[in-house]
C-alpha cells in the first residue's frame, strides 16, 4: 500500500512540474529565429524571410513541404522589396536593420498572435515595418510601415509601394515559363469581361485603379496569383474604402510583379503629398496570403481579415447568418418579352406567367427596369399603371395566397432601382455629386448620382423615396443595380464634406439606409439584392443586401466563378444568385438550371421559359431539389483548383455530414476523381442525387471514384455535368 501511495505521489508531482513546464513554454505555432542576417517568422503555413535590409522572401508550407515563388534579391537593376517609397523621385528600398521588437498580442477579432517589428533606415529615412500574423489564420500576415524624414528638408511623396513581389513560377517548376500563373482581380475592365480568371503573359501591364473612378470602374482591393503548385494573394485589411493601385506587370526575365502602390495625386487626399521634415507617414494595413489551388481560400481570408476590419471602424461586419427570404428564387421581368432583355412588359402578362412561377417554386416577383416614369423619382410608369393604387393592387394581389395549380400560393413582390441614380436634377440638385469645378457629376448610366453620405440625401431616401415604396406601396424588396453605385468624391459645399475623400469612404450609408428601412419594416419578408449591371460589389458595401448576384455572366464559367468569388469573400453560406439562369442573347450560357442548383447559387430568372432550360421535366426536376436538398444552406468549400483541375470540382458540406459534389466542363468527361472532403475513418454511401441512383460505398481512406459526365441544356455553350451526394453510415 505504501508502494502505490508513493507511486501515485510521483505521478501527481510529474504532473505538476509538466503543467508548470507548459505553462512557462511558449505553445503558439508562430515563431522567430534569428540565424545570421536573416529572421525567420512563421506560422503553420506562412514564413517570412526577411535579409537585414527587410528584403522578404515568402514560403507557403504544408505537411513539412516547404516552396516558394517570390524572389527576394536586392541585386539587380530594380530590385523589388515587399515596402518602399519614392520621395523626391528617389526610391528608398535599402532599409538596414537596427533593431526589433517580437511581442504578443490579443486581437477582439483576430484572436492571438505575434507581432514583429522591425527598425531601420535608408540613409536620413527611418522605417518601422510591423508584421503581425494570428494563430487562427496561419496563412496570412499583416503588415504595414511607418515613414519618418530625418533629411532636414520636406519631401514630396512620389509614391508608396506594399505588399509588392516578385513572382517567378520557375520557383515551384522548372519545366515552366517564369509567368505562367493564372490570377484573379474583381475590377470592372468592360462589360461581359469583369470577375473573370485570366492567364499571365510575358508582356502583362495592368494597373488597377481601386475604387476606379465610378461607373462601371469599381474593383475590390484584392488580388491572388498562382500555379498548380501554390499561389500568393495580397488585400486590405482596412475597414474604409481606400485610394490605391494593384500592379500586376511583366517584371525582369519574364517573372510578374505584383502588389500595392498609393499616388497622391490620384489619392483624393488619402495620402499625404509631402513628407515634411520630422514628420512620420503610416501606410494601409494590407496582407498577404499562401495558399493551394484556386483564389477561394485567399479570397475567404480577405473577407475575414474585411469583417473585423469594418468592426474596428464602428461598422457592421459581414453577416453571420441570412433569412430564409434571402435564398428564395425569383423571377424578373427583364427577359420575358425578348432576349436582348427589354422594360416591355404589362402587368397582364406578368399575371398569366404567376401560376406556372408558384408551380415551379418560385416565390417572388421582381418588376424590372420599366416599371416606373423617370429615375430618381420613382413614380409607376402610367403606360403600365393608371396611378400609384393601381401598383399597390398588383402588389396585394400577388401577397393573396391564390397562385398557382391549387391555388395555394403567394408572391413577394421586389422592384428593380438604383439607389444613387437620377436622370433628373430638377428639384435634386442639392443632393447630387458635383466636380471640382462645381459641375454636376456625370455617370456612366444614370445621367446624374445622388452623394451616398449627404445628410439631405439620406433623408430624402428613407423618409421619402423608401417610404413610399415599402410603406406606401407595400413591396417586399428592392435590386439595386446599374453602375452608379461608386461615384467618385463629391466636391458639393452644400453637402458639408469635411474631407475630399469622405462621399467615398462613407458610401456605405446609402446602401446601409436602404437595408435598415426595408429589414425594419419588415423583418419576415424584407429583402435587399445588388447586381450593379455586371459590375463587381463593392465589399464595403456587403453588409447592407442579403442577395449578391453574378451580375449578369455572359459564359458558364463565369456563372460558376463569381457564384465562387461571392462564396468566398462574403462567406461559405452566404446567398449568390446565380446572375440569371436563363440564356440571352448577350450571353452564351447554357441555360443549365443544375450548375445554379448544384454549385449551391439562389435560383434566379429572366425568363423561365422552360423549353430553353432542357424541357419541363428537367426545369422541375432540378427545382425540386433545389428545394430537397438546399445547398444553398451548405457550407461551400474551396478543395479543387477549378482553374488546374478537371473538370472543374466544387464541393458542399451540409450539417448532417453529408458531403455533395459537382463537376463541370465543356467538354464530356469519363474519369477517376479525388472525393476531397470526405472524413477519414469514415464510410459514406454514395448517390447521384440528380437521378436516385446508389453508386455503392466510398471511404475517406479510399476516396477515388469513377464519374461519367451528363449532357446539360447547350442553348449557349455546351456544358456536361456530373453530379454526387456522399451520405455517411
Amino acid at each position: 500500500m505504501m508502494v502505490l501511495k508513493n507511486f501515485v505521489s510521483a505521478c501527481f508531482m510529474a504532473l505538476f512540474l509538466f503543467l508548470i513546464q507548459c505553462k512557462d513554454k511558449d505553445l503558439s505555432p508562430i515563431s522567430l529565429t534569428v540565424q545570421g542576417d536573416f529572421m525567420h517568422l512563421k506560422n503553420e503555413n506562412i514564413h517570412l524571410i526577411f535579409d537585414d535590409l527587410m528584403y522578404c522572401k515568402v514560403e507557403f508550407e504544408v505537411d513539412g513541404y516547404v516552396q516558394s515563388m517570390n524572389h527576394s534579391t536586392r541585386t539587380g537593376s530594380n530590385p523589388v522589396p515587399p515596402h518602399f517609397i519614392i520621395l523626391d523621385d528617389i526610391a528608398y528600398k535599402h532599409f538596414r536593420i537596427s533593431s526589433h521588437e517580437f511581442e504578443n498580442i490579443e486581437d477582439a477579432d483576430f484572436g492571438s498572435g505575434k507581432r514583429l517589428t522591425l527598425n531601420g533606415s535608408d540613409s536620413a529615412i527611418e522605417r518601422s515595418l510591423v508584421i503581425e500574423m494570428y494563430e487562427l489564420y496561419p496563412d496570412v500576415a499583416l503588415s504595414w510601415c511607418t515613414y519618418t524624414n530625418r533629411t532636414g528638408k520636406d519631401l514630396k511623396i512620389n509614391g508608396v509601394f506594399y505588399n509588392y513581389y516578385r513572382l517567378d513560377r520557375k520557383l515551384t517548376n522548372q519545366e515552366a515559363s517564369s509567368c505562367d500563373f493564372r490570377y484573379l482581380q474583381p475590377l470592372n475592365k468592360k462589360w461581359g469581361e469583369t470577375w473573370t480568371n485570366v492567364g499571365v503573359t510575358d508582356t502583362i501591364n495592368e494597373d488597377f485603379i481601386i475604387p476606379g473612378s465610378g461607373s462601371n470602374r469599381s474593383g475590390i482591393p484584392f488580388i491572388d496569383v498562382w500555379g498548380p503548385e501554390m499561389g500568393m494573394a495580397v488585400f486590405h485589411v482596412e475597414g474604409i474604402p481606400r485610394f490605391h493601385h494593384i500592379a500586376l506587370k511583366a517584371g525582369e526575365e519574364g517573372t510578374v510583379d505584383m502588389g500595392f502602390k498609393g499616388l497622391p495625386e490620384d489619392s483624393y487626399g488619402q495620402l499625404p503629398e509631402v513628407l515634411h521634415s520630422g514628420a512620420s507617414f503610416t501606410t494601409w494595413k494590407s496582407a498577404v496570403c499562401t495558399h493551394h489551388h484556386d483564389f477561394f481560400m485567399a479570397g475567404r481570408r480577405f473577407g475575414q481579415f474585411l469583417d473585423g476590419a469594418l468592426k474596428k471602424e464602428g461598422r457592421s461586419g459581414l453577416p453571420e447568418e441570412y433569412p430564409d427570404q434571402a435564398y428564395e428564387p425569383y423571377w424578373k421581368t427583364w427577359g420575358m418579352n425578348s432576349l436582348n432583355g427589354t422594360g416591355e412588359f404589362t402587368i397582364q402578362e406578368v399575371k398569366g406567367k404567376m401560376d406556372s412561377l408558384a408551380d415551379y417554386g418560385f416565390t417572388a416577383i421582381m418588376l424590372d427596369d420599366g416599371w416606373f416614369d423617370m429615375l430618381g423619382r420613382w413614380d409607376p410608369d402610367p403606360g403600365k399603371f393608371s396611378g400609384e393604387q393601381a401598383l399597390i393592387d398588383f402588389v396585394q394581389e400577388a401577397h393573396k395566397t391564390q397562385w398557382g395549380q391549387h391555388k395555394n400560393k403567394s408572391f413577394k413582390v421586389y422592384l428593380w432601382f438604383d439607389l444613387l441614380g437620377t436622370n433628373t436634377a430638377e428639384g435634386l440638385e442639392h443632393l447630387l455629386v458635383r466636380n471640382g469645378d462645381g459641375s454636376l457629376y456625370r455617370s456612366r448610366q444614370a445621367k446624374y448620382t445622388f452623394c451616398p453620405s449627404s445628410s439631405q440625401f439620406l433623408s430624402f431616401a428613407r423618409d421619402t423615396l423608401l417610404e413610399k415604396i415599402i410603406h406606401q406601396w407595400d413591396v417586399d424588396g428592392l435590386y439595386t443595380d446599374w453602375e452608379d453605385q461608386n461615384p467618385l468624391p463629391c466636391f458639393a459645399e452644400n453637402h458639408h464634406h469635411p474631407y475630399l475623400s469622405e462621399s467615398v469612404e462613407n458610401n456605405y450609408l446609402a446602401f446601409k439606409t436602404m437595408h435598415e428601412k426595408i429589414m425594419g419594416s419588415k423583418p419576415e419578408n424584407g429583402w435587399t439584392g445588388m447586381c450593379a449591371c455586371a459590375s463587381v460589389h463593392d465589399p464595403y458595401q456587403y453588409p447592407y443586401y442579403l442577395l449578391g448576384d453574378a451580375s449578369d455572366p455572359t459564359s458558364n464559367k463565369q456563372v460558376r466563378w463569381r457564384t465562387r468569388w461571392i462564396k468566398a469573400l462574403r462567406g461559405p453560406t452566404a446567398p449568390a444568385g446565380d446572375g440569371y439562369v436563363d440564356k440571352m442573347n448577350y450571353n452564351n450560357i447554357a441555360g443549365e438550371p443544375a450548375m445554379s442548383v448544384a454549385t449551391g447559387s439562389v435560383i434566379t430568372s429572366l425568363r423561365w421559359n422552360v423549353e430553353e432550360l432542357g424541357g419541363a421535366d428537367h426545369a422541375r426536376k432540378w427545382m425540386k431539389l433545389y428545394f430537397s436538398e438546399k445547398l444553398y444552406r451548405g457550407e461551400y468549400l474551396g478543395l479543387y483548383d477549378i482553374e488546374y483541375h478537371k473538370p472543374e470540382g466544387y464541393v458542399i458540406r451540409k450539417g448532417d455530414g453529408s458531403v455533395y459534389y459537382a463537376f463541370f466542363d465543356e467538354k464530356a468527361f469519363d474519369k477517376e476523381v479525388e472525393l476531397r472532403g470526405l472524413l477519414r475513418d469514415v464510410e459514406y454511401e454514395a448517390i447521384e442525387y440528380d437521378t436516385g441512383t446508389r453508386k455503392g460505398k466510398v471511404v475517406g481512406t479510399d476516396p477515388m471514384f469513377h464519374i461519367a459526365s451528363k449532357p446539360g441544356n447547350d442553348q449557349g455553350e455546351q456544358v456536361f455535368y456530373y453530379v454526387l451526394k456522399c451520405i455517411p453510415l
